[in-house]
């Protein structure tokens, strides 16, 4: 490093004066101060001419630039060999010896120091101050300028800034110094006068400094300012200040906000041109086309260019009457134009909603005049899922087969393994809601219902005999006459059975139950335990009556005595 060159000693001495002779040599002490030319260097020493037949030496490493032949330097006597004429010289030890005066000085006097920004260290920098090594901390380096800083990672090494010292340490001849507080004692003084130069509202121009996640920093007038990103355009997607500054680049910006107490001065952008949502009103109004580009899609809905700073929201679920659709890139790409039509204007909020399906006719407001509750249609089926069917009613409609209305059959069969997309088949529409969009239907209704059958054969009080499908906490499943199932619930049961229940039975074991009822539609069987026997009670008095009335009939017949003589 080049320093500044600063004499403390009464005179100085050269190299050619110090050694003309012997005797002169042996009387000077270690510790005096010389100045001589280089005459060759080596990759270890720099040689300084001494005169006679005497050479003087420094260390390669204690010069900051590169030595060069013919230049002067000062040095510092270490020690000298009569035998050899070699001198062993230090220009850091002198440099040393002049500079911490030098900083003592500044550090008592508070002025500020250029320092040489030599290696990084752990927790800072090392630095030369006036030959004094110093440390740096790395909270003590300040804001830094677009030419101090890497792609990815803040350099510099071999740079020189003024800083303060704000310690010493006389034993080891060091110290510590601050960029960071130079600054602010700079910023402190810029701040005063602030007031007097620019103005909440004036444009003035600055230079980008630093890019953060939020915005950017800009230097005005010596002040660090910040320019938020929400304030580079009127513009929504404007989210990176990357894409629209370079550090270094010179900007105009509108002044926002001074706050001198805080050190704070809020810059903005956009505000040097009108806001388009001030006049929003009178360009658009709710039921207008328009034509507008897709800047951004998302699960929700996307956004669309509308022109001078202005964009609407396509949400969704105003993309189409009939479709469900569940992210925006189903219907549209980014960069596609479309037509849509405004719904909403809300200029306080700054949102414009715009619609897709508002272009065309409800189809759900002619549902009803096209198809009716009841009917039998055929359709081709659009969708599976596992738990139902989408079938085709109109060009735009379609209608839901749940699983369970596939057949009367339980339980209800696997739509996937069933059918494929395209197959066409029958069925009725049991229900439409125009306010829900949704039309139900069902194959099962076209086909006979043998729970009909089952009900006309198994009355109530008919006493069935099944077996046991399934226990749960509610009761017991039992099957009957190939393959249908009823319930025997908790209340049927005798009250020794409800809570032994699910010792007393086990899956398979035969068991004997009274039909409750049979209910078609629902397609549910309730049978009862504990009528069983008072209906077979009930059954054998039947038939009992039944024989008595029969003998009675024979014994009281006119004929009776007629077939005792025949017999």
């Amino acid at each position: 490093m080049a320093t500044r060159k600063v004499l403390f000693q009464d005179s100085n001495v050269s190299m050619a004066d110090v050694f003309k002779t012997d005797t002169e040599v042996a009387d000077i002490r270690s510790g005096a101060e010389v100045s001589g030319k280089i005459v060759s260097i080596t990759p270890e020493f720099a040689i300084i001419d001494m005169g006679g037949k005497s050479e003087g030496r420094i260390g390669i490493r204690e010069f900051d630039t590169e030595p060069a032949v013919g230049e002067t330097v000062e040095a510092l006597v270490r020690s000298y060999d009569r035998d050899t004429g070699l001198v062993l010289l230090s220009k850091r030890e002198l440099e040393l010896r002049k500079g911490w005066e030098v900083v003592k000085e500044a550090f008592e006097k508070q002025v500020p120091v250029n320092a040489l920004i030599k290696r990084s260290m752990r927790d800072g920098y090392m630095v030369n101050v006036e030959g004094v090594f110093m440390f740096l901390p790395h909270t003590a380096v300040g804001l830094l300028g677009p030419r101090d800083r890497g792609a990815k990672k803040v350099s510099i090494i071999g740079q020189t800034y003024l800083v303060k010292i704000t310690e010493l340490n006389e034993r080891r001849k060091s110290g510590t110094v601050s960029r960071k507080i130079f600054q602010d004692e700079q910023n402190a003084t810029v701040w005063k006068d602030i007031g007097n130069k620019i103005h909440i509202g004036d444009s003035v121009q600055g230079i980008v400094t630093k890019h953060t996640n939020s915005g950017v920093f800009v230097n005005v007038q010596g002040i660090e300012g910040f320019l938020h990103r929400s304030n580079l355009t009127w513009e929504r997607k404007a989210d990176s200040a990357k894409d629209k500054l370079e550090v270094g680049q010179e900007v105009t910006v509108r002044v926002l906000e001074i706050e001198p107490e805080n050190n704070r001065l809020s810059l903005g952008l956009k505000q040097l041109t009108d806001d388009p949502w001030s006049t929003v009103l009178t360009r658009f109004k709710v039921g207008d086309k328009v034509t507008g580009t897709v800047s951004f899609v998302a699960n929700y809905g996307a956004f669309i260019e509308l022109g001078q700073g202005l964009e609407g929201l396509l949400h969704i679920t105003e993309m189409s009457w009939t479709r469900k659709v569940n992210h925006a890139n189903e219907i549209l790409k980014v960069g596609q134009e479309v037509e849509t039509k405004i719904i909403g204007i809300n200029k306080d909020d700054k949102r414009i909603s715009l619609g897709l399906r508002q272009l065309h006719a409800n189809p759900w407001d002619t549902i009803r005049t096209e198809i009716k509750i009841g009917e039998t249609m055929k359709g081709k089926i659009r969708g599976l899922t596992n738990t139902g069917i989408f079938v085709a009613i109109t060009d735009s409609i379609d209608g839901l087969i749940k699983k369970e209305d596939i057949g009367w059959t339980e339980p209800a069969p696997d739509p996937k393994k069933t059918y494929k997309i395209g197959d066409e088949i029958e069925f009725k529409v049991i229900e439409i809601n125009s306010e829900d969009r949704k039309v139900q239907c069902s194959i099962r209704h076209t086909l006979p219902n043998p729970y009909k059958k089952l009900r006309d054969k198994y009355p109530r009080g008919t006493v069935i005999e099944g077996t046991v499908s399934g226990i749960v906490d509610f009761g017991i499943f039992i099957k009957f006459d190939e393959g249908y199932e009823g319930l025997a619930h908790l209340s049927t049961m005798e009250k020794e059975q409800v809570t032994t229940y699910k010792k007393t039975f086990t899956k398979g074991q035969p068991v004997k139950a009274v039909i409750k009822s049979i209910d078609p539609e629902s397609r549910k069987i309730s049978l009862s335990l504990k009528d069983v026997t008072y209906a077979l009670e009930k059954i054998e008095m039947r038939q009992y009556l039944e024989k008595e009335n029969t003998n009675k009939a024979e014994t009281t017949s006119p004929f009776a005595n007629l077939k005792t003589l025949v017999s």
